[in-house]
């Protein structure tokens, strides 16, 4: 029998992220199809969204791109996250929640079944009473997996003992703190999934170029959750401009990947260039003494333990 971890295998390690951008006026259908279109002309088969991001409006696009094409893919979305009007996002985890998020998603992306669904940020409590609810979607076949979206290690400790098939966290070259956290996940068998391996674009050359409102939106973003580390980070981009052939963001996303126990990479953008970017990046293998040079940009950011 196939493993969960054997399972969670792509052609391509890279995820393309559909993210609150999509759900954005200057941001068009239009635009997002072509980029889904890319994304999969590229060999990415890895999409993931939220039916919070925009306000359901990124899954709707998603959908509709994906309609398009027909080609088979894997498609995760989350639950537990809604927002009121103006008000703060909520949380809310209850039977009632998950199960009307499900559907909606499942009607948004026009899929019959979604292939990983992941609760985002639970509480102990929630995760505990969430899981009877997961499994039954899944007898019911709404759901072929869940996972968490979690923030440090002992939430994604939490969820793989709980069950969880699939855990999503940050992982860069300036946030290492859940690889020991990662490798114990994928060594039980759960997938492994890491996020903002470029730090929310904070490696890239033009950062602070705003060109478009897709660039206000991104610096906008990191500065609101990276603001501690954005000059080290920014200083740290400094330092990979003298590697040749190679982009600080390529560098970021390939150190992330060097990691063995991340199965995908999840990026997201509204521009096809920084898709093409990503991709070719992935295509590549970078040398030994390349990622040795990364690892010791920023050393001891992860909690101990080397680079297996």
């Amino acid at each position: 029998m196939q493993s969960e971890a054997t399972a969670f295998r792509f052609p391509l390690r890279l995820g393309f992220g559909c993210s609150g951008a999509w759900g954005m006026r200057w941001f068009s259908a239009r635009k997002a199809a072509r980029l889904v279109a890319a994304a999969m002309e590229s060999g990415v088969r890895h999409f993931d969204t939220a039916g919070f991001y925009g306000r359901g409006e990124a899954e709707r696009r998603l959908g509709a791109a994906l309609k398009e094409i027909g080609d088979p893919v894997f498609v995760s979305t989350k639950t537990g996250t809604r927002y009121r009007g103006l008000a703060p996002p909520e949380k809310d985890f209850s039977q009632a929640a998950i199960i009307a998020d499900v559907e909606a998603s499942l009607r948004r992306l026009q899929r019959e079944r979604l292939d990983l669904l992941y609760l985002h940020g639970p509480s102990p409590e929630a995760l505990a009473h969430a899981v009877p609810i997961l499994e039954r979607l899944r007898r019911e076949g709404k759901i072929d997996r869940w996972g968490v979206c979690a923030q440090g290690e002992q939430e994604i400790a939490r969820a793989v003992e709980a069950g969880a098939q699939a855990v999503m966290a940050a992982y860069n070259l300036f946030d290492r703190r859940h690889r020991q956290a990662f490798r114990s996940a994928k060594a039980r068998g759960a997938g492994v999934v890491a996020i903002s391996p470029l730090a929310q674009g904070l490696f890239a050359r033009d950062f602070y170029r705003l060109r478009r409102p897709a660039d206000a939106w991104r610096v906008a973003r990191a500065l609101a959750r990276k603001h501690p580390q954005i000059e080290r980070i920014r200083a740290g981009v400094a330092a990979l401009e003298g590697v040749d052939d190679w982009t600080p963001a390529q560098l970021a996303l390939v150190y992330a990947l060097a990691e063995p126990c991340i199965d995908v990479a999840l990026t997201t953008t509204t521009r096809l260039a920084h898709l093409r970017e990503s991709v070719e990046a992935v295509s590549r293998t970078p040398p030994v003494e390349i990622i040795e040079r990364l690892e010791s940009l920023a050393p001891g950011l992860d909690g101990g333990g080397p680079r297996s």
